[in-house]
């Protein structure tokens, strides 16, 4: 009995091996469908992609300015903090949003062809990194029309892009099989995201919190998965806790979702 489960067990560790081996040798079907995707949203419309970038904008300068005021900060200062962190977190929570469905959009792919499930992990990944590229445009946009020159910093962005990425992968992996298998979870995940967005510091400044609540920021591993991205467009270098947190919420992500996946990777198509 006991080599019988064992021999299951490798089995679906060679299985699990063998899905994100082949979706990610099959780069070129991700890339397709998670441009796909944005292409479909946004046919027929002339400004088409722009719109998101667009958006963004319109949404930056608006409640800058309205909270500027509130928080009593110079618009030269709040602006680019604002526009550097809901870039980011756009990304965060758009990840977060999309992994609740991500098996469950795949349906007629996944019901007529043998294909890796990762792949569509992968998917949304893209879809979600296509949206940023639109967003983040407007971050040195705004720091140079505010008189703050990019720095050098800027070149430690693409290490916080990889390392966000790299927990929405698991994320995703996890939330995805979980979401297939319980419908009702979306609903929570989507509930859950905006109650991350209030106690993350993206539109308030951590310096206002009391001393005895900072643990909010500093435990938070959302809080930290932003600033390694974000700070770096406003010229700081995130400090050493923010990448260890990170580091170590990835690590607490694969350890879950690597498992959980090799065990019910299969039964994905049943569940939808």
């Amino acid at each position: 009995m006991m080599d019988s489960r064992r021999s299951v067990k490798k089995n679906n560790l060679q299985l699990m091996l063998s899905d994100i081996g082949s979706a990610f040798s099959s780069w070129q079907i991700w890339l397709l469908l998670g441009t796909g995707d944005i292409r479909q949203r946004y046919s027929r419309s002339k400004l088409g992609q722009f719109w998101i970038t667009l958006s963004m904008a319109f949404f930056v300068i608006t409640i800058g300015a309205v909270y500027a005021q509130l928080f009593k900060q110079p618009l030269q200062e709040f602006l680019p903090y604002l526009a550097s962190n809901y870039v980011v977190w756009t990304l965060i929570s758009g990840i977060l949003v999309d992994c609740a469905t991500v098996f469950i959009q795949a349906e007629h792919y996944l019901r007529q062809e043998p294909l890796p499930k990762t792949l569509f992990v992968m998917r949304s990944l893209v879809r979600n990194t296509i949206n940023f590229a639109h967003n983040i445009l407007i971050v040195p946009c705004v720091m140079i029309v505010m008189g703050v020159m990019p720095t050098w910093t800027w070149l430690l962005v693409p290490v916080g892009l990889l390392l966000i990425l790299s927990a929405g992968f698991f994320a995703t992996l996890m939330l995805g099989i979980l979401c297939t298998r319980f419908r009702d979870l979306p609903q929570v995940i989507t509930n859950l995201v905006q109650i991350a967005f209030f106690i993350t510091p993206v539109m308030w400044p951590a310096k206002y919190l009391r001393a005895e609540v900072y643990g909010v920021v500093e435990y938070n591993p959302f809080a930290a998965i932003l600033n390694v991205a974000a700070e770096p467009m406003r010229g700081v270098v995130p400090s050493q806790w923010s990448y260890a947190l990170t580091v170590g919420t990835i690590a607490v992500l694969a350890a879950i979702s690597l498992p959980l996946f090799a065990r019910f990777r299969a039964r994905v198509v049943y569940w939808l």
